[in-house]
């Protein structure tokens, strides 16, 4: 279905797509005060750190607003369209869009309005809601409507053509999600909203995609990692619907990336900033499979269909939702049948991500996900040289993730928060040296054959490390029995420890030199080489804890060796 003709309220097809769960939800907020804005909320951010006091409120207003446009339509009830009208007053009032992490000052200003991700979104949500039910609301509310409208556009379209240092839009910039993602919603608001006019908007959002276009790597891979996908390459191609542009290759390959990431079931390959289980509602299955079936893919159209087909609410939750999404699940759904393709072996040669599992098509039996890359990644974790083990579908061997944003997050202090130091994933340290952050700071000599995948990790570390070469291979033997192999081959310059990390996300067992259990894994070291220590990493963090449980466990195998070779092996426990 064309994105800018979803049905007005009154239409006969709202009917057939009626859900008692959103009007529910919508009736259950009726009479309840809506979520208060404060400036020392947003003042928060700038004196602790905290966006949570803020941003709390700030999405559980829109969330509300878009809920009961939703209802509205579907019931044509007038209490939940009065609900809508104050929905949008609200919003309108509001001094900014933009949440107080993007915004440069410690409170806004109302006569510069910044145009962040969510400035953008609430942009998006107001053309989709007069898309709707823009007529109904005229008529219950007069002057409404053009208020939405003239708040739309002097916060969305005016600054986005009269100020000039939107850098997610420009040459040469580290480009990530936040352009395809704004210029999704710039799109909505134009093609909806603004004046009859709208080529300089058209002919500058062009361009600015083409600009993403171009840094993006040609195989299709995210290194912002799987969470951020549908908010980069899944805005990416909403940009394309709305542009009614062709699909260009690149865009062909990036289509698959959510099933390259797929672990099994509700686990996926956590790489960058993200969950290795996604939150509720993050993914948008009828996008994917719109997404699939535009490029020809069968694959993601499966992939599509099974998630659609996993359990998962309709009501919409930010940040992963968005009201032209929901209509899109509502107008345009995929099929919810069938299973998750499971493919067997993909290789990513720009991105340096190898996914292959022991049996291609099913989600059972072991699991390898490796990159190389280099550490100025977008959300980039210091981790050149990682890896992540699942068992039957779980992850054993995992890589922890990123904890809830703060100030600190995306400050000059990113890398002492530990979920983004090598200290915990599964990589290597040497004398007490971690991964360096930076560009220069990367996998080299970088080869994929097979199942396996190769990489010299010298200049993942600092000079200080003394490495003069390190190469770690990292393979999955398909034989029997099937098992991970991790090779590392080291020559230092100097005396010293080496550690070698591992992160399990189930309690390790020390059960003879040489062998530890984890989570159904048998991992097998040389105890000659190397001694182990294991450590409960107590998770304090909501976000991680909703992955993980309660804690993580990290091993570190300790050894003293100038030039050393080690084989470290991780295959299914057959028995005690």
């Amino acid at each position: 279905m064309d994105p800018l003709s979803f049905p007005a309220a009154g239409d006969p097809a709202w009917a057939a797509v009626h859900d008692q769960s959103i009007v529910d939800a919508a009736s259950k907020a009726l009479g309840q005060s809506w979520p208060e804005l404060t400036a020392t909320g947003y003042l928060r951010y700038r004196r602790d750190g905290d966006r949570v006091g803020y941003e709390t409120p700030y999405f559980a207003r829109r969330d509300r607003l878009a809920t009961a446009v939703l209802a509205a339509a579907m019931t044509g009830r007038d209490d939940l369209l009065d609900d809508v009208v104050d929905g949008i007053w609200l919003l309108c009032e509001e001094s900014t869009w933009c949440l107080p992490a993007h915004e440069r000052a410690p409170l806004p200003d109302p006569d510069k309005p910044v145009l962040d991700l969510f400035a953008a979104e609430t942009g998006g949500l107001l053309a989709y809601t007069d898309l709707v039910l823009g007529a109904r609301i005229e008529a219950v509310a007069p002057g409404t409507r053009e208020r939405l409208r003239r708040a739309a556009r002097s916060r969305i379209l005016a600054p986005y053509h009269e100020r000039e240092e939107w850098w997610y839009a420009g040459v040469g910039s580290p480009l990530n999600n936040w352009n395809p993602w704004i210029h999704s919603n710039v799109l909505a608001v134009a093609l909806l909203l603004g004046p009859s006019d709208v080529d300089q908007t058209l002919a500058r959002v062009r361009t600015g995609l083409d600009n993403y276009l171009a840094v993006c790597p040609p195989d299709g891979g995210c290194d912002e990692g799987v969470a951020y996908w549908w908010r980069a390459a899944a805005s990416l191609f909403e940009c394309a619907e709305l542009l009614g542009r062709g699909y260009d290759p690149v865009l062909r390959r990036m289509a698959r990336y959510p099933l390259v990431a797929h672990v099994a079931g509700e686990w996926q390959v956590n790489f960058a900033d993200g969950p290795a289980r996604p939150k509720p509602g993050s993914e948008a299955p009828a996008l994917l499979y719109r997404f699939g079936r535009a490029v020809g893919d069968p694959e993601v159209m499966a992939h599509a269909a099974a998630l659609a087909g996993a359990p998962r609410s309709a009501v919409p939750r930010h940040p992963a939702t968005s009201l032209a999404r929901e209509l899109a699940a509502l107008f345009d759904p995929p099929p919810s049948t069938g299973d998750f393709p499971y493919v067997g072996r993909e290789w990513l040669p720009d991105t340096e991500v190898l996914v292959v599992r022991e049996r291609p098509g099913r989600a059972d039996g072991l699991f390898l996900a490796a990159k190389g890359g280099h550490n100025a990644e977008n959300h980039n974790h210091n981790d050149v040289g990682t890896f992540i083990v699942a068992l039957d579908g779980r992850p054993v061997l995992v890589d922890a993730g990123v904890g809830r944003y703060t100030r600190q997050t995306f400050s000059d202090r990113r890398y002492e928060i530990w979920t983004m130091r090598s200290t915990h994933h599964n990589v290597p340290e040497m004398n007490g040296r971690e991964q360096a952050p930076g560009p220069a700071h990367r996998a080299t000599d970088v080869v994929c054959e097979g199942t396996g995948l190769a990489m010299e990790l010298r200049d993942a570390y600092p000079m200080g490390a003394g490495i003069r070469s390190w190469r770690r291979t990292l393979r999955l033997d398909r034989g029997d029995p099937a098992a991970v192999v991790v090779t590392d081959a080291w020559e230092l310059a100097d005396p010293g420890r080496v550690d070698l990390r591992l992160l399990a996300a189930a309690p390790v067992e020390v059960v003879a030199p040489g062998l530890l259990h984890a989570g159904g894994l048998a991992i097998r070291y040389d105890p000659a080489l190397l001694t182990p220590a294991v450590e409960a990493v107590p998770l304090d963090d909501d976000e991680l804890a909703r992955v993980w449980g309660p804690a993580l466990y990290r091993v570190t195998l300790s050894g003293q060796a100038l030039v050393a070779s080690h084989t470290l092996t991780a295959g299914r426990l057959l028995s005690r």
